[in-house]
Order: C-alpha cells, then structure tokens, then sequence
C-alpha cells in the first residue's frame, strides 16, 4: 500500500483532469448531438444531408483513429499548432475529437426520443397556430428528454471511459498519470487495480444521478 498512498497525488491529479475533459466533453456531445439530431429531422436536403455525413463517419470508425488524425495527423499538413498554440492545440483538438465521436452517438439518441413522441401532439400544437419551433421546444424536447434519460446517460458514462484514450496521443489525464506512476515503481497491477477503482466510482456515482432524475421526473419505464 506504500506505493499507492506515495503516488495518490498524482493519480487524484489525473482523476481531476479526466473529469475535467469529461464535463466538457459531455456538455459539447449534448450540443452538437441536439443540432445535429435536428438537423437530421430538418425538411432542408442539404442539412439532413450534412448531419447524416457526419454521423456516419464518426460512428464507422474508432475514436483512436479520429484521435491520432486529428491531434498528430493536421499538425502534419496544417499550421494549427501556430494557430491555436503548441500547448493548447492538442488538448483542444483531444476535447473536440472526442465531443464529436460522442456527439454522434447523442444524435441518433435525441432523433430517436424525439420520433418517439406521439405525432397527435404535435398536430395538436399546429391547430392552436404554435410554430415549429414553439412546438419542439415546449411540447416535444420535454417528453422526449424523460425517455432520453437512461441512454443519455450510458452514453456519459461511456464518455468517461472513453477520456483513457487520450492517453496515446499524449492528452494528461488519468490514465497517463498511471503509466507515468507504473514507470517509475513497476507496481503495475496496484496502479491498474487502484484506477480501474476510480473510474467505478465516477461511473457509479453518474448512473445512481441517472437514477435519480428519472424517479424525479417519474420517466415511463415500462
């Protein structure tokens, strides 16, 4: 237990980086699967057209990939290292890689919850003269959040799991941390077993949180 107490530090160092990219992570796959998702619902070609590209590309190939090509394949071609920063470039580029793999998962959720709402509601809005958009803000969004709960949340919780491949591509988080740990001592299955119980509880503590808004906002479950 001497190693893992020593080294503690800096792997609580890197749980707080890895939830750090999660949240941010998080927040920019909701966004961008919600516009996307709409998107795909749009009755303009071109946008459905866009959305679908999209969504294809990053649900067809891994996220290490997406990684690699993104984060140390543009540096190769483009000067986005002097753009944005040689520090700042890869952790950016890391965020939005991953927010936009996530994002397409987010997107066939949100499509899926909103076609789920019975069509008669939206019919009854357009006979009180409610636009489009008054209708999917007050009528449709709310009722298909509730049954967009639970995936939504596998898909948190998948994220986070998600932010260990970073690493690879040289993004400090958890993970790294561990191997940097590892590196040093060799006690590598006390600093495997010790991150693998930190992700448990992070993981644990999202899916009791989902839990709890969906007894708060009594989703249907059956």
């Amino acid at each position: 237990m001497n190693v893992i107490w020593e080294n503690l530090p800096v792997i609580l160092d890197g749980l707080r980086l890895t939830i750090q990219y999660s949240i941010v992570a998080i927040l920019l796959m909701l966004l961008i699967g919600l516009v996307a998702a709409l998107m795909r619902l749009s009755k303009v070609r071109i946008l459905r057209a866009i959305a679908t590209t999209y969504v294809e590309i990053f649900r067809s190939t891994p996220l290490l990939v997406q990684l690699f090509f993104i984060v140390l394949g543009l540096p190769a071609i483009l000067p986005v290292n002097q753009w944005f920063g040689q520090l700042f470039y890869p952790i950016m580029a890391a965020a939005v890689t991953l927010s936009l793999n996530e994002g397409a998962y987010v997107t066939e959720i949100i499509r899926a919850g909103i076609l789920a709402v019975d069509r008669g509601q939206k019919e009854a809005a357009a006979s009180i003269a409610m636009t489009g958009f008054q209708t999917m803000r007050y009528i449709v969004l709310p009722q298909a959040f509730k049954r967009m709960i639970p995936p939504l949340v596998n898909q948190a919780a998948q994220t986070i799991k998600d932010t260990s491949l970073l690493a690879p591509v040289g993004i400090i988080e958890l993970v790294y941390q561990g191997e940097v740990v590892i590196a040093q001592t060799f006690a590598s299955f006390k600093i495997w077993g010790l991150i693998a119980v930190l992700y448990f509880i992070v993981i644990f503590a999202v899916s009791k949180f989902s839990s709890y808004l969906e007894r708060r906002l009594q989703v249907d479950k059956r």
